[in-house]
């Protein structure tokens, strides 16, 4: 009798350091928030003695329905995209919860050079905008911007994304093209605008209702002057920025959400890729 309680325990404790199987929801494969934050919390994650599972995604709409469905227990949005579908959804954002932020992402917008649109404020009236496939973050993000500022309401939207709708404003399919990404790292989109001959320039984005807040207070824009290689206004340009946050189904373990918790408060660097 002895040795069988001896042998429950264990069995309990080997439960308990097994940990669990997460599924952490990502990005577009071989992006950041696929190939660094995923790769970087799972492993980390490891060390808790969970065995996690890195899935790419459609982006950060896609993102949020699967952890609301509990598809996945972890994932990774721009906060401007949760706000975005937290009006959406506001039933199904009950099951969502925010673990943890990492780094900053902005949205950028460029036109055509001597093109129909010059500034932030021509960006209605029927201009042609491409922003992205309809489950990404910059989506979501347009989607989003259009709520603030009525006057981008009047602006056709279309959901197309990457380098060829880009290369389209040369032909004036598009007036102008969105994207968003993080300040200050190579991004394929900044280094096409930059090339000699590309006859593209990016915009200032700084007419904009930064006053909407995120369930936890934090506003969710702020606005920052971005350097920009190659562009005009003495090589930077004013955008709004928001904040890449950490999601978690809010019906996953205690443990797990202390795990993911402790890890973004403790060894944020690491999951950003930036430790030494």
């Amino acid at each position: 009798m002895r040795k069988l309680l001896i042998g429950v325990l264990a069995l309990f404790s080997f439960s308990a350091l097994a940990g669990e199987n997460v599924v952490i929801t990502t990005g577009q494969q071989g992006l950041t928030y696929n190939s660094v934050y995923g790769v970087n919390l799972a492993g980390a994650l490891a060390e808790f003695g969970n065995k996690s599972q890195v899935v790419p995604s459609k982006g950060s709409l896609d993102n949020l329905d699967k952890v609301a469905a509990n598809e996945a227990q972890v994932g990774f949005t721009q906060a401007d995209a949760f706000q975005f579908w937290r009006n959406k959804h506001p039933n199904e954002a009950q099951n969502v919860d925010i673990v943890g932020q990492l780094a900053k992402e902005c949205v950028w917008v460029a036109v055509k050079k001597d093109g129909k649109i010059s500034k932030a404020e021509d960006l209605t009236n029927g201009a042609k905008i491409a922003v992205g496939e309809p489950d990404s973050g910059s989506y979501a993000s347009w989607q989003y911007l259009q709520q603030l500022v009525k006057e981008y309401g009047k602006a056709e939207t279309y959901a197309k994304g990457g380098i060829r709708s880009l290369a389209k404003m040369a032909t004036g399919e598009y007036d102008a093209f969105l994207w968003v990404s993080a300040p200050g790292k190579n991004n394929k989109f900044l280094d096409a605008v930059n090339q000699d001959g590309s006859g593209l320039q990016m915009i200032d984005m700084s007419t904009w209702n930064v006053n909407d807040k995120l369930p936890n207070g934090q506003s969710v824009y702020t606005k920052e002057s971005a350097k920009v290689n190659g562009a005009f206004f003495g090589g930077s340009v004013d955008v709004p920025c928001t904040t890449t946050l950490v999601v978690a189904n809010n019906n996953s373990s205690d443990d797990l959400l202390e795990a993911v918790s402790t890890i973004l408060l403790k060894n944020q660097s690491r999951i950003l890729g930036t430790a030494k």
